[in-house]
């Protein structure tokens, strides 16, 4: 699989959302897991990779997508892992 450039895919509008959502994905890991670097390795890409692959699937909405985010790595487990 190649490079994928998502600066062409997403405007300015809509990266400014993603990254609030990693923000947020991110201080969701902090609170769960005070004693430790959250995100960290391999979380870091499955992170971007589950914020990235629910903007691709519609409209960005900052609480839908925050939503759809919380509630993807709620089911795959990353939320839960432990260091």
């Amino acid at each position: 699989m190649g490079y994928l450039d998502h600066r062409q895919m997403f405007g300015p509008l809509d990266l400014e959302i993603i990254d609030r959502v990693y923000e947020v994905a991110s201080a969701h890991f902090e609170a769960r897991y005070l004693y430790r670097e959250v995100p960290c390795g391999g979380e870091v890409e499955r992170l971007r990779k589950a914020i990235f692959a629910c903007a691709a699937s519609g409209r960005l909405d900052f609480d839908t997508l925050c939503d759809k985010v919380l509630a993807q790595l709620a089911e795959s487990g990353l939320d839960r892992r432990a260091a």
